[in-house]
């Protein structure tokens, strides 16, 4: 389906474009450039297959009312969007619960909007978000109001799974604003049931859509209004709408929806079957949050002792294409954060040195790619061995 020269393991970076969304894109530049904004013939063609767009990735997610998604630039765009939409419409001593292990766009974002009010969850000795832990975090705040608790759908890092539809439930039941990223599950596992929550966002290039676009879901009674300027996405986001951005997403979506349980299935088998020659070939490895329900695409290894960058760079050299962790941070930053939540369980002393290196395959990705690897992880390990001296990260 998409062409490739090397092995490519950074999908939860960035995907290779879908050939339904390259036919949709192309089409909605050709047929459909008028601003759907405007008045005339050709404007209304365009209005349309936004109106229609917007229906379908509705259906997508369980939405009754297409009127709650938002069109901005990606799931960055759309987190910021978010804090900023609750930093104003709450009380100025609301504070924000997240997880420690939040995506960057996410964290910062929260913590931008409400400084010094941002409290965080526990998480257990896999990466999970327990609601019992926010719940015991909800009750820690006292009094003062909770303008959000924000807590990913699944971690771009490990791949873990948190219950989302079970935070979600738990936040309703008090009033509670609840948000998820789900920009790693879409794409991966069914979409549908996502808009059970107040807030969602997703960007369109973490499965096989086009890069600067993405969306966000808000509640129906939000009053949501984004950026200053013009009235579009009735009102609630200024600037002229990404038309064939948002035309490739939504049919990226459809298709990855229609082979999901073919790919997962086959997915996971692949990634458990590369987990078992990794410990024959390294069994010093740890898998991150590998007793936890995880993304089938998605493994993440800790290495004691090694520096993450030196591995993946010998990786690159192999022919294998990984990754130290998240793109949107300094990688090694970001997987510093989720390593450091789960410490104890991988055996990790505080402090202690470990480089970690984050697969994460595709629909195309193939047994053989996975055995690659591992092979190339295990060399790479060995011609790497030695005094480690990985960058000192903040872990706050």
């Amino acid at each position: 389906m998409y062409p490739s020269l090397m092995p490519f393991f950074d999908h939860n970076a960035t995907t290779p474009l879908h050939p339904a969304a390259r036919a949709a894109w192309l089409e909605a530049a050709d047929r459909f450039w008028a601003n759907p904004s405007s008045l005339y013939g050709q404007a209304t063609a365009a209005r349309d297959l936004l109106a229609d767009c917007r229906e379908r990735l509705a259906d997508s997610l369980g939405c009754n009312d297409p009127g709650r998604i938002v069109f901005p630039s990606g799931a960055t765009a759309a987190n910021n969007l978010l804090a900023r939409h609750l930093s104003t419409s709450a009380p100025p001593d609301a504070v924000a619960l997240v997880s420690p292990i939040e995506h960057p766009a996410v964290d910062a974002s929260i913590r931008a909007a409400f400084p010094g009010r941002v409290h965080e969850t526990g998480v257990d000795s896999e990466g999970v978000v327990a609601p019992e832990a926010v719940a015991g975090a909800l009750d820690g705040a006292g009094h003062r109001p909770i303008a959000v608790v924000s807590i990913m759908a699944a971690s771009n890092e490990s791949g873990v799974l948190q219950p989302w539809q079970d935070l979600a439930s738990l936040c309703r039941d008090r009033h509670i604003p609840f948000h998820t990223d789900a920009s790693q599950w879409l794409g991966k596992l069914p979409a549908v049931g996502l808009a059970g929550c107040d807030w969602v966002t997703g960007s369109g290039h973490k499965f096989g859509g086009p890069r600067g676009v993405g969306f966000l879901v808000v509640p129906a009674d939000s009053r949501f209004r984004g950026d200053l300027g013009g009235p579009q996405e009735q009102g609630q986001h200024a600037g002229t709408e990404n038309l064939p951005g948002i035309a490739g997403m939504v049919a990226a979506l459809e298709a990855r929806e229609r082979d999901l349980s073919t790919i997962a299935k086959q997915g996971a088998a692949q990634r458990d079957a590369a987990i078992e020659l990794l410990r024959e070939l390294l069994p010093a490895g740890k898998v991150v949050s590998g007793n936890a329900e995880r993304l089938w695409n998605t493994l993440a290894i800790l290495i004691p002792g090694a520096d993450s960058r030196k591995l993946v760079a010998a990786l690159d050299r192999a022919g294998i294409e990984a990754s130290t962790g998240s793109a949107c941070s300094s990688g090694a930053a970001s997987a510093a954060r989720v390593v450091a939540a789960i410490a104890l369980s991988l055996g990790l002393a505080p402090g202690a040195p470990a480089g970690m290196v984050r697969f994460s395959a595709g629909p195309d990705t193939t047994a053989a790619d996975w055995q690659a690897a591992m092979h190339a992880l295990a060399e790479a390990v060995i011609a790497n061995a030695g005094p480690a001296r990985p960058p000192r990260v903040d872990l706050r």
